[in-house]
């Protein structure tokens, strides 16, 4: 099984672009900034698309999309959590779930989190009510805006919360790296600051299962300024 985590910076719409996501023939696709209208050009077989943004025409949301007969259900949602999505992911020999994140850092358009920071911010309040969907086997998958480079605190609230359930950052688990620590960039700024801020943490089931795990060179991504995350199992 292939998962994918990449920004699309703002959609997939030039076929270049399409042809490099196609590329890397993935089972599984986590995608923010995806616009709704891109689905159909992707051709997936199962997809969830989520925005916060209700103003906009074609606004930019979350893409959850999966090939090659895996299949997405839906779960019960919060909807003032914003893109914070949780589902459950269905194959011929899996089914885990799935909590799949484009998240704002303190930047919630609308409810009863919109302008709330500290411990009862949207981020930390979303751990603690999809808890309950982090028995092995689960992922927690996305764009945070933080990482051991960037906002590091509050990654380091992240890996915290998550270790009681036993979830952990496949990435810093393949390259041996403490969770302070990071030799990749996900995410190159407008002033060209390298930053680490998409993550995929796994449940001992995806640890143990993983085949390999890349993070594609920033400079090859095409049209975005998020680099493609290839997390491939042995299922």
């Amino acid at each position: 099984m292939r998962i994918l985590l990449w920004n699309t910076n703002n959609g997939i719409n030039k076929s270049e672009q399409i042809n490099y996501f196609k590329s890397f023939k993935c089972d599984l696709a986590v995608l923010p900034e995806l616009k709704e209208h891109n689905i159909e050009t992707l051709n997936p077989n199962d997809f969830i698309w989520v925005t916060n943004n209700h103003t906009n025409s074609k606004p930019k949301g979350l893409g959850i999309l999966t090939f090659n007969d895996y299949l997405i259900e839906p779960l019960p949602r919060d909807e003032d959590m914003e893109i914070f999505i949780p589902l459950n992911i269905k194959g011929k020999n899996i089914s885990f779930n799935m909590l799949a994140v484009w998240n704002f850092y303190f930047a919630c358009k609308q409810g009863r989190f919109k302008g709330v920071k500290g411990d009862e911010c949207l981020e930390w309040s979303a751990i603690r009510h999809y808890s309950g969907l982090f028995s092995d086997p689960s992922l927690v998958i996305g764009d945070w805006n933080f990482g051991p480079n960037c906002f590091k605190e509050s990654f380091f609230t992240l890996v915290d919360m998550l270790k009681p359930f036993d979830l952990t950052s496949i990435y810093h688990e393949h390259f041996k790296l403490p969770t302070s620590h990071t030799v990749h960039s996900t995410f190159i700024t407008p002033r060209k600051n390298y930053l680490h801020i998409d993550h995929i943490f796994g449940s001992p089931y995806f640890r143990s299962n993983k085949k390999s795990f890349h993070i594609e060179d920033i400079k090859n991504s095409v049209l975005s300024d998020h680099a493609t995350i290839i997390f491939d199992l042995n299922i």
